[in-house]
């Protein structure tokens, strides 16, 4: 899946940063939405479970099934879609905008790839936050959660400002960053942190938890980029950071992984 996701963002950054997508293409917009999801699927369907063991060492070779894995995916795109529906149709709990079609079909007022759009963001900031815990507990999943919301925030920072100068969706004020209210932020956090927990406390071997940095950070580059041509400066440095936070964490992690073996 990796490869079909990277050459799909590799046409879809030079049309973006050059010529824009010809009216033809708007399709490919949804598609690179269900492309990002399935490919941090993809790369949570090759970690290990973690059981309430001490020692990573007896740890199983094992894989999250494909049914459990798909049992969350669904979960992640039926909350996701609903709330999209609660935030068009009352401002509530993101604040007051509207969908054009650019990202695909509308499903009362909400394109249907925004559900993959919450499992990709959910799941990359999962990977990017499994790297500490050793043990599957209702408590670890609730500190990895808080971890999964601050990745998030750090994504929507730099892509909902880009969205919205792009006409993807448009927000109802001008208050709050770059016109997207903070409401929309907190309720990313919340949201994104809840939507988190259909998903087990996961070991990554240190291949794909470098795949995993990879893509959180070419998300980053290829908005931050969009974000710089539009002029919105804050989301350029909120891009930077989260590359550069995405990185230290990753060779941290790699570090401490490296010190138990």
């Amino acid at each position: 899946m990796g490869w079909i996701f990277w050459i799909w963002y590799g046409i879809g950054a030079v049309l973006l940063l050059t010529i824009g997508v010809p009216k033809m293409l708007d399709f490919s917009n949804g598609l690179f939405l269900v492309f990002y999801a399935l490919y941090a699927l993809s790369l949570i369907r090759r970690s290990q479970p973690q059981y309430n063991m001490s020692d990573w060492s007896v740890s199983k070779r094992e894989t999250i099934t494909f049914s459990r894995l798909l049992m969350a995916a669904v979960l992640m795109w039926l909350g996701g879609m609903a709330l999209e529906w609660m935030g068009v149709h009352t401002g509530w709990p993101f604040g007051e905008y509207e969908y054009s079609s650019i990202l695909g079909g509308l499903v009362f007022g909400v394109p249907w790839t925004l559900g993959f759009a919450w499992i990709a963001v959910v799941s990359s900031g999962i990977l990017l936050a499994s790297g500490r815990a050793v043990t599957d507990s209702m408590r670890a999943r609730l500190l990895r959660a808080v971890q999964v919301g601050v990745w998030i925030i750090i994504l929507d920072l730099v892509l909902d400002p880009v969205a919205d100068a792009r006409g993807f969706w448009t927000w109802g004020g001008d208050s709050g960053f770059y016109g997207v209210p903070w409401s929309n932020f907190i309720a990313w956090f919340i949201v994104g942190g809840v939507l988190s927990l259909t998903i087990p406390i996961i070991r990554l071997d240190l291949s794909v938890a470098r795949q995993s940095v990879f893509l959180y950070q070419g998300i980053l580059f290829m908005f931050g980029l969009l974000a710089w041509q539009q002029g919105l400066i804050g989301s350029v440095i909120a891009g930077v950071i989260g590359i550069a936070l995405a990185e230290g964490s990753y060779r941290y992690d790699r570090r401490q992984q490296v010190s138990r073996v």
